[in-house]
């Protein structure tokens, strides 16, 4: 096992993953190859992602980005998701300790994600000390 910056080469299995993790509970959403494409290249282009190697194949990774907040330099935890047959192994956990400490490295104080309190990885967050700032995320459909 094995966490490493991504490569353009890695970004097709990024996608698989990405696609599978976010069809099924609680998010149900049916990203089409096409678009979930654009979204990680998009995320490529500026965006630090480390992918999780198991045995030589890409099973996981971590999406973040820096930003200025009124308490210093923040981190933005975009995506983590780890292939199906990987979770429930503390993979996710060593992508989010793996990354914590190279957030401190780079000078940030404060780490942040969005995430559904029904989610796998809520868990997770909350063994990690991850407290719920009490925003609500809105949206609406144009």
């Amino acid at each position: 096992m094995g966490i490493r910056k991504v490569t353009i080469n890695d970004l097709k299995r990024i996608v698989e993953i990405f696609r599978e993790g976010y069809s099924k509970p609680p998010y149900n959403e049916k990203w089409t190859k096409k678009i979930a494409t654009k979204r990680i290249n998009n995320y490529f282009k500026d965006h630090k992602i480390f992918v999780l190697e198991i045995n030589n194949k890409i099973q996981g990774f971590i999406i973040i980005t820096f930003y200025i907040w009124h308490t210093g330099l923040r981190v933005y935890i975009h995506e983590l998701v780890v292939a199906k047959e990987f979770q429930r192994r503390g993979y996710g956990r060593k992508l989010m300790e793996f990354a914590e400490k190279y957030f401190k490295k780079k000078g940030a104080n404060e780490a942040s994600l969005m995430t559904s309190p029904k989610s796998k990885a809520f868990k997770i967050y909350k063994k990690l000390n991850y407290k719920e700032e009490g925003f609500v995320s809105m949206y609406k459909k144009l």
